[in-house]
């Protein structure tokens, strides 16, 4: 079994870590665009058919900003059409799609 990362309380250290996989399209090739552009710190790994993106903290995919990318308007629900997966909290509000670190949103922190 691992060591635990913290030794004083016996568990693991949560990662900040989130990510996202896109299966590859016109819309993917939009999105990876704009996360070079906007977030130059994503970490992106082709994995021939699929694209994993990674990041600490969020990832954010305006769908403005991508349907300008694109060339034509682009909404949440066919934007996640080329999500196969994601890890993080993911949270979609007025056409932008944010994925978190943070499990437990702001609104619910004392």
């Amino acid at each position: 079994m691992p060591e635990p990362s913290n030794p004083s309380t016996g568990m693991t250290n949560a990662r900040e870590t989130i990510g996202i996989s896109l299966m590859g399209s016109a819309e993917t090739s939009a999105a990876l665009e704009l996360v070079r552009a906007e977030m130059p710190d994503a970490k992106i790994t082709d994995n021939d058919c699929f694209y994993k993106i990674e990041r600490e903290l969020l990832l954010e995919f305006d769908m403005a900003k991508l349907g300008e990318i694109l060339g034509r308007p682009i909404s949440v629900h066919e934007f996640l059409v080329n999500m196969s997966t994601y890890y993080g909290r993911i949270v979609i509000n007025d056409g932008i799609l944010q994925i978190h670190s943070e499990i437990l949103p702001v609104r619910f922190r004392d």
